[in-house]
């Protein structure tokens, strides 16, 4: 109902003789809802907009399996990596899971921490959100085993190929593997038949490798499914240069 003009005339003086801070909560109170809701539409573009210029290109899912590497190592396999590949390397990033455990032997203390590596692993293929890992031997028999790991043969080019020649390591690929039902049942035969495949390099000789001091012995494994080919071949090269 519109207001007389008596009844605006009152409603304004009244108004002017309110205090400052009453007059701040009449406004608010009375025009709350033409306040807040552009107010939530301003903050939430915000949001949007800082979140889209500072947002970074995820160039590199990179997994740190049995491996234990101090920050000198983990910065050079991932800042290191960046400012050396991309000019722009402020606005890429490379995603480190480190820290990672497999073992089909772990011990009782190791056995949880086994299984949760285990499933995050699992979980980050299926995503296609890992790339490359660098494992020692027993963590590198577990994904080949498993038929993880791309066949180098098929996702290195001639002369990369030729490069790494030296380097290269063949592993074994299940084909077969009905142990778990040989163990349920003795009649079965056991059927794990398996195929010699390209899926690892060695890394001893690779200069920042080397540098780092690892007492075992550390492999690259390319994960099967992965998506960002190109940054995965820059990485190599990266790894094995002086």
């Amino acid at each position: 109902m519109k207001l007389s003009e008596k009844e605006k005339a009152a409603h304004r003086e009244a108004f002017q003789k309110m205090s400052l801070p009453d007059k701040l909560g009449y406004i608010f109170s009375y025009y709350k809802a033409y306040i807040i809701v552009p107010l939530i539409i301003l903050i939430a573009l915000g949001h949007f907009i800082y979140a889209r210029i500072t947002r970074k290109e995820e160039v590199l899912y990179l997994a740190l399996i049995n491996v234990a590497a101090g920050d000198t190592f983990t910065q050079a396999i991932t800042h290191g990596f960046l400012a050396e590949t991309y000019e722009d390397a402020a606005k890429k990033q490379v995603i480190l899971y480190p820290e990672l455990y497999l073992s089909d032997n772990a011990s009782a203390d190791n056995n949880r921490y086994a299984y949760a590596s285990r499933i995050k692993l699992l979980g980050s293929i299926e995503a296609k959100k890992l790339d490359v890992a660098i494992v020692n031997k027993e963590a590198y028999d577990i994904l080949s085993h498993s038929g993880y790991l791309a066949d180098l043969n098929e996702f290195l080019n001639k002369d990369e190929l030729n490069t790494y020649t030296a380097a290269l390591v063949y592993n074994d690929v299940w084909i077969n593997d009905n142990r778990i039902d040989h163990l349920l049942d003795e009649d079965i035969a056991v059927d794990d038949s398996a195929l010699l495949i390209c899926n690892g390099i060695d890394l001893s000789a690779f200069p920042l490798i080397r540098k780092a001091g690892f007492s075992d012995t550390l492999y690259l494994c390319v994960i099967a499914n992965t998506q960002h080919k190109d940054a995965i071949t820059s990485f190599i090269s990266y790894l094995s240069a002086d």
